[in-house]
């Protein structure tokens, strides 16, 4: 589709992508002072992080295909009306249960917003500019993780958890604003799909016929899931545990962030020549390293020094800038005829599977650092374990495509 301006979207896609990450992790330093204010306990308030996973996840199932049906601003345009009025009805909540509803309406907008801008970029650029263009856009969403702690940090220093959504509300409000100004419809009426419940479940079966795919997914979702059960539990385990300020928080989550970006660069320089799977592969044995660490930590004393998991949590979260991208470079290699169903699925199945293992984390609550240690262990030893079952033996010929 020609449009004169579409590189100046790139920024603006950014920001939309953006806040999802932003409402996961700019409020993780008030999760305790949640738990207090609203006379819940911390597992439940924890619970507040793995409902909106669990929701967003289920909601890219329909809504990636609804994109098809309804054109991609109407889609996007409605998930930014609910993300709004969730921050609102969080700023708003009495309780903890109001909360909870609140988190679900704001993942239902932040699904709708992220399962559609993949598909908004394919209509805009040929093959030769997606990678790209979609890496650009990643870069860009990056720096939400990144910032977004220390954000809240700051805010809960000066004011109450409150303010954290209403800041969100203004970040959302203005990415609303960029994209109804600079964003077009970019599907076209005649290339929009009818509605086919049993063509969409038919295509979500074909998915999970593929064994060698299936493993390459749940390879990445095994370690997206010990990510989660990290932003789940850090905030009790330095805040709480080790009298770490909210304020310095922020910085201390930051750094894996930021560790995790910059491998994910070295990827990107290195699988010309390298390829996919050696990297995947460096980051699989490296991540189960310090899963067995993180393991050896737990076990050895009920209170490991703080510094000592930073470090360790550090490399593991690092590794998955090689585990992410090269996992779903391997399973979607295999669905070119079906990329956004596939899209689609792999979003709904690695959240899916975070929200779970973070809900299982939160009812293990013991007052320790023991859960958030063992949970990371066996993420980052199952996804090694689940890629030499699946997909070891794999090779580039076998990557052949379902037409």
């Amino acid at each position: 589709m020609p449009y004169t301006n579409r590189w100046v979207l790139l920024p603006v896609l950014g920001l939309l992508a953006a806040l999802t990450p932003f409402a996961i992790d700019m409020y993780l330093p008030s999760i305790p002072s949640i738990a207090r204010d609203l006379d819940a306990s911390i597992e439940l308030a924890q619970l507040s992080v793995t409902v909106y996973l669990a929701v967003f996840a289920a909601a890219q199932l329909l809504l990636g295909p609804l994109s098809d049906v309804h054109g991609r601003r109407r889609t996007i345009g409605l998930g930014l009306i609910l993300f709004m009025l969730g921050d609102i009805a969080c700023a708003l909540a009495p309780s903890m249960s109001l909360m909870l509803v609140a988190r679900a309406v704001q993942a239902v907008g932040g699904a709708a917003v992220a399962v559609t801008i993949p598909a908004l970029v394919r209509d805009l650029f040929e093959r030769d500019d997606y990678a790209r263009v979609m890496g650009m856009i990643m870069l860009v969403m990056g720096f939400a993780p990144l910032l977004a702690p220390s954000l809240g940090g700051l805010i809960i220093w000066y004011a109450s958890w409150h303010w954290v959504f209403v800041a969100l509300l203004l970040i959302s409000l203005i990415a609303t604003l960029l994209f109804f100004r600079v964003v077009p419809e970019t599907l076209l009426i005649e290339h929009r799909h009818r509605l086919h419940l049993g063509d969409i479940v038919g295509n979500y079966r074909l998915l999970l016929r593929h064994r060698t795919a299936l493993g390459y997914l749940m390879t990445g979702s095994a370690s997206f899931s010990g990510m989660m059960i990290f932003i789940v539990a850090s905030p009790f385990v330095y805040i709480e545990l080790h009298g770490v300020s909210a304020s310095a928080f922020g910085p201390l989550f930051g750094i894996n962030v930021l560790a995790a970006m910059l491998l994910a660069s070295v990827n990107t320089t290195l699988v010309r020549r390298l390829g996919s799977e050696w990297l995947l592969r460096v980051g699989l044995a490296l991540q189960a390293t310090a899963a067995v660490a993180l393991l050896l930590l737990s076990l050895m004393t009920p209170q490991p020094d703080l510094w000592l998991i930073a470090t360790v949590s550090c490399v593991y979260l690092g590794m998955n800038g090689l585990i992410f991208g090269n996992a779903m470079a391997g399973f979607m290699a295999f669905f070119p005829a079906m990329a956004g169903t596939a899209s689609a699925f792999a979003g709904a199945l690695r959240f899916g599977l975070g929200a779970l293992a973070g809900s299982i984390v939160s009812l293990l609550h013991d007052g320790s650092a023991m859960p958030m240690l063992a949970g990371m262990s066996l993420c980052g030893l199952l996804a090694l374990g689940i890629y030499l079952l699946a997909c070891w033996q794999q090779t580039a010929g076998e990557h052949a495509a379902l037409e």
